[in-house]
């Protein structure tokens, strides 16, 4: 308990000092790091690190790419530039995977492959969602709720499951999550969701109406659902690979696959509802 607390502790001062700096370059460098070794964790719990080319590409085109995007919405670059550079940089980093399939045929399986790209496309892509949340008047409080939407989903489920839970939910994937604690991972980042909007509202002068309430609320219900889908996803994958954790980098927690495995899915789905229903 003592390792994972400090853990936590040295993880929570990291994201802060890192937040407090959201409107520099610092911000997009430590999304990329985080995206580099999510990236590693994922290709190492499938056995492709032996694959140098194939990794190196993987690897290169996720980190470039939050680079990339990190400095067109701090404004450091046009926007075309970036769109080019981006647009040949997928094909030349899967080009990488293709060309180490075809140097170990008989050892680089088509599932590694697939899942190598997959991964490189998929965690580019949801945490450059930060980067666009991190845009506006409201920037860095998207950004946090965005991050916690799935984090504070993950305790009202496991303080709900410990109280209540009799009901497996997945018992092959996740023998300890239950239906109940589910549901109150649901009825709780709902309402916290609508508090902390309000709070967030009152704090800044802003009206915060039954309305806003009410779709406050219905983010947090998404982002709850979509949270247990992130989490249930990553599970599926280490019992396959039969592995405990994607790595050791949080002593007590595991990797930051580990951390961020439910932040992976809200984050697409927070940015959605924000940009469809917008609260303020």
């Amino acid at each position: 308990m003592k390792q994972r607390l400090i853990s936590a502790g040295v993880g929570i001062i990291i994201l802060a000092v890192v937040l407090v700096l959201h409107q520099t370059v610092i911000f997009p460098v430590a999304l990329a790091l985080i995206v580099g070794i999510i990236l590693f964790e994922l290709i190492r719990a499938i056995g492709g690190l032996e694959f140098k080319l194939a990794t190196g590409g993987v690897l290169a085109y996720g980190i470039l790419n939050i680079i990339l995007t990190g400095l067109f919405t701090l404004s450091l670059v046009q926007g075309m530039t970036i769109s080019t550079i981006q647009s040949a940089l997928l094909p030349i980093c899967i080009s990488f995977v293709f060309w180490d399939y075809m140097r170990h045929p008989k050892n680089f399986l088509v599932e590694q492959g697939a899942f190598m790209i997959a991964s490189m496309i998929l965690v580019q892509y949801s945490f450059q969602f930060l980067l666009l949340l991190n845009i506006g008047e409201h920037g860095l409080f998207y950004v946090i709720l965005g991050l916690c939407g799935a984090w504070i989903a993950d305790s009202g489920a496991y303080f709900a499951g410990v109280a209540l839970g009799k009901h497996k939910l997945c018992p092959e994937i996740s023998p300890k999550k239950t239906v109940e604690g589910f549901v109150g991972g649901l009825i709780s980042n709902a309402i916290l969701f609508a508090l902390i909007f309000l709070i967030y509202a009152k704090c800044n002068g802003m009206d915060f109406t039954i309305l806003q309430g009410l779709k406050s609320a219905l983010l947090g219900l998404v982002c709850a659902g979509i949270s247990v889908l992130g989490d249930l996803t990553a599970s599926v994958i280490k019992r396959q690979k039969d592995i405990k954790d994607y790595g050791n980098i949080m002593p007590g927690h595991g990797g930051l696959m580990d951390r961020f495995d439910s932040v992976l899915f809200v984050l697409p789905a927070f940015y959605t509802c924000m940009q469809l229903f917008p609260i303020f």
